[in-house]
């Protein structure tokens, strides 16, 4: 009798291995490990991997996981634990094609107007200092090109960064403080404790930091040799990529999705010609990195955020401060930034000559994620954070602990269609795509391929105690190189 039931369960185990290929489990997908009982072989190029007793998985052979069955190649960043580690994935190299604005109503506007269904400066043309035009504007009013106005139409996707990125001069103004911002980031990039600026860097802020840095401290922790933390930059927002939900369809897996979040500058402040200040002068400060965490939009800073051409800041006399050349965007800044150009918090000036380059972010620790309040099975969102190397993501995935699927994740669609460069950064888990269990896996993947994972990111909605209200942050283990 147990020949009998032995043979037919080699039959079986045959036939599901030849004729069942289509029904194994996916790259990724869960292929074995106690108490599980579903299919147990992988789909072709892949191999089933231990990576604990209760879980093997279906690693692709050209990666690696830290299961006593796992692969390897020369592409792989490294391994951290069984359930987080990194690996790498082919990103396309087309860049979408942008679809048109939505309809827009002028009402919108206020005090700008409606241009190519995007609003855009309206001031006086015959005077190169005006913000809006008036009744005594004698040479007309007017206002710049649309595309100065929109998002993604005079930058390129920036997919990789260098160690010899080239400099750009430009000028630099403030615009306080604030969380959050267009990317999403909320506390993070704005607080920083335990430098020798920190005396002044959050006096707006006050408990709010001190409870921010004490519940998650390398978030307000600085690279070593360099200012971070409280640095953060808003370049033109035409330097954004926009992200309509109709470019999804249009573009399946096209990494067009808001890639300057997180980028990182260097900037330095120079002298009204350029040359910059020798160490030991008077007006010298050390150079800071900067995080992108915002935009600063054309249509309400006319001055400074349009672009090269159509700034209207003719009151600026040193040599590249208006107009901008053309290859360099408007660096807007937090206090706390231009303080430490300025100099022991000095915001006496408010405009400085610059010059700039972006640079491989210097991130101390793990990637995080900020996972928003009201998270519930079938509805999350949430942003992610402190991202080594070219700094941005072009695509955010998690799974339920039940299920070998990763889902994407979509950009919150909350922006308003008349200003495409005020938008908010969060990634929303998609209508329908519930319900997800605990612990929910995450995968973030950023513009050169590489992919960080962690399978148990996710293990609660409700926030630990000790973190600020409204802001829960988690250490996903992991970072990109």
């Amino acid at each position: 009798m147990n020949l009998i039931i032995f043979l037919a369960t080699l039959i079986l185990t045959l036939s599901t291995g030849v004729t069942g290929q289509t029904s194994c489990a996916s790259a990724w997908g869960q292929c074995g490990g106690t108490n599980y009982n579903g299919t147990t072989c992988c789909v072709s190029g892949a191999t089933c991997s231990v990576l604990n007793d209760y879980y093997y998985q279906c690693v692709p052979s050209t990666q690696k996981t830290s299961g006593s069955g796992s692969t390897a190649s020369t592409a792989d960043v490294g391994v951290t634990s069984t359930s987080m580690y990194t690996t790498s994935t082919s990103i396309p190299t087309g860049t979408a094609t942008q679809p048109a604005y939505p309809s827009a109503d002028a009402s919108s506007c206020g005090s700008w107007t409606l241009v190519d269904n995007v609003c855009c400066p309206y001031y006086c043309l015959s005077n190169n200092e005006s913000e809006s035009c008036v009744s005594g504007c004698t040479g007309g009013c007017g206002s710049p090109d649309s595309s100065m106005c929109k998002s993604g139409t005079m930058w390129g996707e920036q997919l990789t960064v260098g160690s010899d990125e080239d400099w750009h001069y430009s000028r630099s103004t403030h615009f306080g403080l604030t969380s959050g911002g267009a990317c999403g980031f909320g506390l993070y990039g704005l607080c920083t404790k335990g430098s020798v600026t920190a005396s002044w860097t959050d006096p707006m802020l006050g408990t709010t930091c001190d409870a921010f840095c004490t519940a998650y401290p390398l978030l307000c922790q600085d690279p070593s040799n360099v200012t971070l933390r409280g640095n953060f930059a808003a370049p033109n927002g035409d330097y954004y990529t926009q992200f309509w939900p109709s470019l999804i369809a249009a573009s399946p897996g096209d990494p067009d999705n808001y890639l300057s979040c997180g980028e990182c500058f260097e900037l330095i402040r120079t002298k009204a010609d350029g040359t910059d200040y020798a160490v030991g002068d008077d007006g010298y400060t050390d150079p800071i990195y900067l995080e992108v965490v915002d935009s600063c939009p054309c249509d309400a800073n006319s001055k400074w955020c349009c672009g090269s051409g159509a700034d209207h800041c003719g009151e600026i006399d040193f040599k590249y401060g208006c107009p901008i050349p053309e290859d360099s965007h408007h660096m807007d800044l937090s206090d706390i930034a231009m303080g430490r150009l300025q100099g022991n918090g000095s915001l006496t000036d408010g405009v400085i000559p610059i010059r700039y380059r972006r640079v491989p972010c210097p991130k101390p620790g793990n990637a995080y994620i900020w996972l928003r309040d009201g998270g519930g099975a079938y509805y999350f969102a949430l942003s992610v954070v402190n991202t080594n190397g070219v700094g941005s993501v072009t695509s955010v995935e998690v799974k339920s602990a039940d299920s070998s699927s990763w889902i994407a994740l979509d950009h919150d669609p909350n922006y308003t269609s008349s200003r495409p460069q005020e938008r908010y950064g969060a990634w929303v888990l998609p209508q329908g795509d519930g319900p997800f269990s605990f612990p929910i896996g995450i995968r973030v993947t950023s513009p050169d391929g590489q992919q960080i994972v962690n399978e148990e990111a996710i293990t609660s909605f409700t926030a630990p105690s000790g973190s600020v209200e409204g802001f829960y942050y988690i250490d996903l283990g992991v970072q990109f190189t």
